[in-house]
């Protein structure tokens, strides 16, 4: 089940065992909020358990499910496994058990995120898919956030904001909460966003490789400056061009899948897709070739500390340049 499907499910009926997964921590709080709103729990101060951090005991977490609700129809345990280690979680087999046969007056909430060190069986969950909305979405919560402020946005103006933010809400919303802050005139501009906007570590990977593409090197070492100077996130460049380079060589492979082929293929949405194939129209198959092939032979060479951070990603950007 997609996220933005959640509250119409519920709407019809509340089940008993929910998963939710994905990488955008906004929708991953919002569909658990969604479930603990409209699953008939009421009195959450005395019908909520929330296991949330440190060392969980399953064995805990099913006593809990068991216990009868109070003054509600029926009783929430939430689970939050997103940051929690396999080495972290006790009796995982008891909670297994209690899956197969489950107290209905309970509502079991498990938060997974994008943690895959928690073998959780998804099939016998509702699992909400709390990845990244789609742009089209992604547009309508833009502009209605807007306008609870009094505010308008241009068209594209949010595509911009979208882009710089690669889609996650969690930071959409921050950036929204800062354009209305410094917007005069009521109306949020491309040039806002420009301006006020920060641009993320995958947005910024993206215009490197757009510039590369079109061997702007004054654009790409500007660039590349601006990732340096993010310090904490500048080790996780290598890993991002490696990522992105991987992506447009298989699009370029595969030019009979459709996009909606393609995102299922790669596990990425349909937009990502659409932005990724104007950039393979840039290169040609065997320039990727040989883009990936260095890319993992200087990422062997990171690996085994015979190249730094700084070496590899400037060998990367002079050979495509030269390509």
């Amino acid at each position: 089940m997609k996220f933005e499907e959640l509250k119409s499910s519920l709407k019809n009926g509340c089940q008993n065992l929910y998963l939710m997964f994905g990488n955008d921590n906004y929708l991953l709080t919002s569909a658990v909020n969604l479930v603990i709103k409209y699953g008939g729990i009421e009195m959450p101060e005395l019908n909520l358990v929330k296991f949330t951090e440190g060392v969980i005991d399953m064995e805990d977490v099913v006593r809990a499910l068991n216990t009868m609700p109070v003054f509600s129809e029926k009783r929430a345990v939430y689970l939050d496994l997103r940051m929690t280690k396999k080495s972290e979680v006790k009796n995982l087999k008891v909670l297994s058990e209690y899956l197969d046969n489950y107290n209905e007056l309970a509502v079991l909430i498990v938060c997974l995120g994008d943690n895959d060190e928690i073998d959780i069986d998804k099939s016998k969950f509702v699992a909400v898919d709390c990845n990244r909305l789609d742009f089209k979405i992604a547009c309508l919560k833009i502009k209605a956030t807007f306008r609870q402020k009094n505010i308008t946005i241009n068209d594209d103006a949010v595509e911009l904001l979208f882009n710089y933010s690669v889609g996650d809400m969690s930071k959409i919303l921050i950036e929204c909460d800062k354009l209305a802050s410094f917007v005069t005139n009521s109306i949020v501009t491309i040039n806002d966003v420009k301006e006020i906007v920060n641009q993320s570590l995958e947005y910024q990977i993206f215009e490197l490789t757009e510039s590369l593409a079109k061997k702007d090197s004054v654009k790409a070492f500007k660039i590349l400056n601006d990732l340096k100077d993010k310090k904490d996130e500048y080790r996780n460049v290598p890993s991002l061009i490696l990522a992105h380079f991987r992506r447009l060589f298989h699009i370029s492979l595969n030019k009979d899948y459709s996009n909606f082929e393609l995102s299922k293929y790669l596990g990425i949405k349909e937009y990502a897709i659409k932005m990724s194939q104007k950039q393979v129209a840039l290169f040609t198959k065997s320039s990727l070739k040989k883009i990936n092939e260095l890319c993992a032979k200087l990422d062997f060479d990171l690996k085994q500390s015979n190249i730094s951070i700084d070496n590899m990603i400037n060998l990367i950007v002079l050979s495509i340049l030269n390509i």
